[in-house]
């Protein structure tokens, strides 16, 4: 077994590549795309990844009043690049009186950006789900009921709708760009911080990237992290 990669549908460590396997190896799954450890947030993580993913990174842009980018992770094989890029944020619950633990002290909310191609199965992993991908479940709501949230990606309108998880979380699915786009927030009414206005912009220059980690401003914008030379 390798240490440090796991399987993106249900997190089990992998074998590698061998005489019998041409990609990383789950004993569930079979070949999957491998799910790289956790990396912390900085401008230089960011720009790295960006330039091996064959998806967006997806960023609030300018983030939401104390919210911080706190890391990313990726999967897929190095040679090959990515499939599917996480961005995870930190910060104030929105709504604090809804959570009892608020009375005992401060209470922080958490964002993921899931940005993955078709049968990559980290999204609905990481929103508690058994499903390969969101495919089933958003044709379904998308042909029985109109979308439960609107934001803009890259410019573009983006419908998302709600995807019932019952492991404490808020999760939304859509596509964007072409891939599947979660975003999914702990605890489940931290989901307000969505109904701010969100704004299609890219964060292109080093003065901006280097001031991810403390922005504060009103409006949040759903941006790619397009850092090419």
């Amino acid at each position: 077994m390798y240490a440090g990669l796991s399987c993106p549908r249900c997190a089990t460590e992998l074998s590698p590549p061998d005489d019998w396997a041409r990609s990383w190896s789950c004993p569930v799954h079979g070949e999957v795309a491998p799910v790289h450890p956790p990396v912390r947030a900085s401008y230089y993580t960011l720009r790295s990844a960006a330039g091996r993913c064959h998806v967006p990174l997806w960023m609030p842009w300018p983030l939401p009043a104390g919210w911080t980018f706190s890391g990313l992770r990726l999967a897929g094989e190095e040679r090959s690049g990515a499939v599917a890029g996480v961005v995870a944020l930190t910060g104030p619950d929105p709504l604090p009186e809804a959570d009892p633990l608020s009375r005992i002290g401060h209470v922080e909310a958490d964002l993921l950006l899931v940005a993955e191609q078709p049968g990559v199965g980290l999204g609905a992993h990481l929103a508690g789900l058994t499903d390969l991908d969101a495919g089933s479940r958003l044709l379904e709501s998308s042909a029985s009921r109109v979308a439960d949230l609107k934001l803009v990606a890259a410019g573009h309108d983006t419908p998302l709708w709600t995807v019932e998880t019952g492991s404490g979380c808020a999760a939304y699915v859509g596509e964007a760009a072409g891939v599947w786009l979660w975003v999914l927030l702990w605890p489940v009414h931290a989901a307000a911080v969505l109904l701010e206005e969100f704004d299609g912009e890219v964060p292109r220059t080093l003065p901006e990237l280097l001031r991810l980690p403390g922005v504060a401003r009103k409006t949040a914008n759903v941006v790619a992290a397009e850092l090419g030379d």
